[in-house]
């Protein structure tokens, strides 16, 4: 039978593995706790295990491949579950819509089809800060500035973002996007809590 070391013969390989069954945890909506109580683990170990600082013997990685449902080359890297990858086809979406002359077009990057509570979506912000358009929702936001220059404000200051700029806060902070040259366009990223 192979030895704990013999499972690591690439460079980084722990890394990686770590990381993959972290992410198949992850996806079968399984806590750690979870995890290590059906696999009959201690959860400290699980969590060294998925941190990349400890190695799983074979008859662990056949454990969790098995709970989790992956192939145990999954779980090395070699193969990747269909479902953690999702395309959304430019010449597919339906574009920007809005332009009802406020200037606000949102263009939807997500299908609905990926990870639960994670939204994206190119917005070309209107000229004006436009006080129906105040935006206040769960979870984290995060901006990036493809290009032009935009102003973002909050209740109590205003920053000034130019292309490749980004900002990430609270998606609880009441907050308005404006663009302060003509062809601004901004990807927007949310999670929902």
């Amino acid at each position: 039978m192979l030895k704990e070391r013999e499972i690591l013969r690439r460079p980084g390989a722990s890394t990686a593995m770590a990381l993959q069954i972290k992410a198949a945890r992850i996806a079968r909506d399984l806590t750690l706790a979870e995890l290590a109580a059906i696999v009959e683990l201690d959860k400290g170990y699980l969590s060294k295990v998925e941190r990349g600082l400890k190695v799983p013997s074979i008859a662990t990685l056949l454990k969790l491949a098995t709970t989790l449902s992956v192939p145990v080359s999954h779980l090395f890297g070699d193969s990747v579950d269909e479902s953690a990858i999702h395309v959304s086809r430019g010449a597919l979406r339906k574009g920007p819509v809005g332009g009802d002359g406020s200037g606000y077009r949102t263009e939807a990057l997500t299908t609905g089809q990926g990870r639960d509570g994670l939204e994206g979506f190119v917005f070309f912000p209107p000229e004006e800060f436009l006080d129906e358009m105040q935006a206040e929702h769960g979870g984290e936001e995060l901006l990036f500035v493809l290009s032009g220059n935009v102003e973002i404000r909050f209740a109590d200051r205003t920053l000034s973002l130019e292309a490749s700029d980004s900002v990430q806060f609270p998606g609880h902070l009441q907050h308005q996007v404006r663009r302060t040259s003509p062809e601004a366009s901004v990807l927007v990223v949310i999670t929902r809590a």
